[in-house]
C-alpha cells in the first residue's frame, strides 16, 4: 500500500472513532433533564462558557506543544481528555463537576489541531492534499453520523434518550480513540524544537508548481516567488550544510509565520477559515440549546426529539459533499472566491431562518443545509492552504487559524451569550452568526468581482 494511503487510513479511523460521542446530540437536553435540572439559560452561560474559555487558554499552548512532541502524543492525550470530560458528567453530576468536565472538553477540542497537522506532516506529496483532506473530513463526519444514528435509535427504542447509557458509550468511544492513537506511525522529527539547518528554511519548500499562461501572464506573480531550483532539493556542498548556523525557535516561528501569510491567497482563505469556524463553533454548540428553547417557547411537551436524526443527516450529507468535492478538479484559485461567496450566502440565509422559525422540523432542515455547506467549504479551504505551505508550517498556521476562530467564539460568549455587551435570547444569538457569514459573503463577492478586472492568469497545480 502506498504511504499516503496507509497514513490516510490510520487518520481516518482515528477521526471516525473520535466522533463517536452519542451524548452530544442530546447534551443540552441532558443538562436540562431532571437528572441535572439546569435551566435552558444556565446551559450556555454557566456550562458551555467554561469549555469556550478553556479552548481560548489552551489553543496556543497546544499547537506549539504539538510540534515539540511530534503530534502523536497530543493525539493520545486528546483521547484521554475526552474520557475525563465524559466521566465528569456521568451519574447525575453536580454543576461544579460539569464545569470541570467542560474544562477538559476545551482541551479535547484544542488538540484537534494536531489531527490534520499530523496528516500533512506525514504525507509529502501535495498533489494528494485535496484528496486526503476530503477523505479525513469525510471520516470525521461519518463518525458523527454513526454516533448520532446510534443516539437517535436508542432514544426511539427507550421512548426518550437514555442519557447515562449515552454518556458511557461516549467514554468507550474516547477510550478507543486514545488506544488507536498509540498505534499511529510516529512523526520522525520535530519541525521547530529539533535542530534544523538554515538551508532548510530558505524556501517555502512547495512541491506544487504554479503555472501561468505564458503568452499573456509571464510577468504575473501570486504570493511568493518560488525559486527555480525549489523542486531539486539538492545540496551542492554537504559539508557546508553541516556547518550552517542554527536558528532560534522564536526566530524560526516568526519567519515561517510571516512567510506563510505573505501569500495573499493563503491570507484570504485563512480569513474565511477563521471567521467561518468561529461561527460554526457557536452554531454547533448552541443548536441543541435552540431545540430545547423552541420546545419550551411553544410549550410543547409531546414532541419527540429527533436531535440525533438531524445531526446524523447533517454529518452524512456533509461527509458526502466533503468526499465529493475532494474529487473535483477545478482551478480553485479562479473559481474559489465565487464558491465561498455563494456558500457563505446560503449559510447566511439558513441561519437567518433559524432566528425566526419556530417549527422544529424546519429548524432541523435548516441546520442540515448549513452543516453541509460549511463542511464542503472547509474541505477546500484546508486543502488549498495546505498546498501552498511548507510542510513544517501546518501545525503553526492551522493552529493559528483555529486560535482566531476560538477568539471569535470567546468574544461572542463573553459579549453576547453571557450578556456583557448585549442581552438577547437564544434564538436571537443566531442572528449574530448569520451576520458573520453575511460579512464573508460580501467580502468574497467583492474579491471575485475585483478579479474580473485584475486577471492574473490561469493557475494550476501539478
Amino acid at each position: 500500500m502506498e504511504n499516503w494511503k496507509k497514513i490516510t487510513f490510520f487518520v481516518a479511523v482515528f477521526a471516525f472513532v473520535r466522533e463517536f460521542r452519542p451524548i452530544e446530540p442530546f447534551y443540552a437536553a441532558y443538562m436540562t433533564s431532571p437528572y441535572i435540572n439546569c435551566t435552558v439559560e444556565q446551559v450556555p452561560k454557566e456550562l458551555y462558557a467554561v469549555g469556550s474559555y478553556s479552548m481560548f487558554v489552551l489553543i496556543i499552548i497546544i499547537f506549539l506543544v504539538t510540534d515539540y512532541v511530534k503530534y502523536k502524543p497530543v493525539l493520545i492525550i486528546d483521547g484521554i481528555g475526552g474520557i475525563l470530560h465524559y466521566v465528569a458528567i456521568a451519574n447525575r453530576p453536580s454543576k461544579l463537576r460539569i464545569q470541570f468536565g467542560q474544562a477538559f472538553y476545551g482541551f479535547f477540542f484544542s488538540a484537534e489541531v494536531a489531527l490534520f497537522g499530523y496528516l500533512y506532516a506525514m504525507i509529502e506529496e501535495k498533489q494528494f492534499y485535496q484528496k486526503i483532506t476530503g477523505h479525513a473530513r469525510a471520516a470525521t463526519l461519518s463518525g458523527k453520523f454513526f454516533s448520532s444514528c446510534v443516539a437517535q435509535l436508542l432514544a426511539m427504542a427507550y421512548g426518550s434518550p437514555p442519557f447515562n447509557a449515552l454518556v458511557y458509550m461516549s467514554i468507550f468511544g474516547m477510550s478507543f480513540t486514545a488506544l488507536w492513537a498509540i498505534f499511529l506511525p510516529p512523526v520522525k522529527q520535530s519541525l521547530y524544537f529539533h535542530k534544523r539547518k538554515k538551508v532548510d528554511d530558505t524556501t517555502m519548500g512547495q512541491s506544487t508548481v504554479t503555472i501561468y499562461s505564458p503568452e499573456k501572464y509571464n510577468q504575473a506573480k501570486i504570493g511568493i516567488e518560488i525559486p527555480a531550483t525549489i523542486e531539486q532539493k539538492v545540496v551542492e556542498d554537504p559539508k557546508k550544510q553541516e556547518t550552517e548556523e542554527q536558528y532560534s525557535v522564536i526566530n524560526t516561528l516568526y519567519r515561517d509565520f510571516k512567510q506563510s501569510y505573505s501569500d495573499p491567497y493563503v491570507r484570504k482563505l485563512c480569513f474565511w477559515w477563521a471567521v467561518a469556524m468561529g461561527g460554526y463553533l457557536q452554531v454547533y454548540a448552541y443548536i441543541n440549546v435552540l431545540y430545547t428553547y423552541v420546545l419550551e417557547e411553544n410549550e410543547d411537551t409531546e414532541f419527540t426529539l429527533y436531535n440525533g436524526a438531524a445531526e446524523s443527516l447533517n454529518t452524512l450529507l456533509g461527509a458526502i459533499s466533503a468526499f465529493t468535492i475532494s474529487k473535483v478538479k477545478w482551478n480553485w484559485y479562479s473559481v474559489g472566491d465565487m464558491f465561498f461567496a455563494v456558500g457563505s450566502l446560503v449559510a447566511t440565509v439558513v441561519l437567518l431562518c433559524l432566528v425566526y422559525c419556530r417549527n422544529l422540523w424546519f429548524i432541523y432542515a435548516f441546520y442540515i443545509v448549513y452543516g453541509m455547506m460549511y463542511q464542503t467549504m472547509l474541505t477546500i479551504a484546508e486543502s488549498e492552504v495546505a498546498k501552498r505551505l511548507n510542510e513544517k508550517c501546518y501545525g503553526l498556521i492551522f493552529g493559528f487559524n483555529t486560535f482566531l476562530a476560538v477568539c471569535i467564539n470567546t468574544i461572542i460568549i463573553y459579549g453576547v451569550i453571557q450578556g456583557h455587551f448585549i442581552k438577547i435570547n437564544i434564538a436571537q444569538q443566531f442572528l449574530i452568526y448569520a451576520v458573520l457569514y453575511g460579512f464573508l459573503a460580501v467580502i468574497f463577492f467583492g474579491t471575485s468581482i475585483l478579479k474580473l478586472f485584475k486577471d492574473e492568469g490561469i493557475v494550476e497545480y501539478k
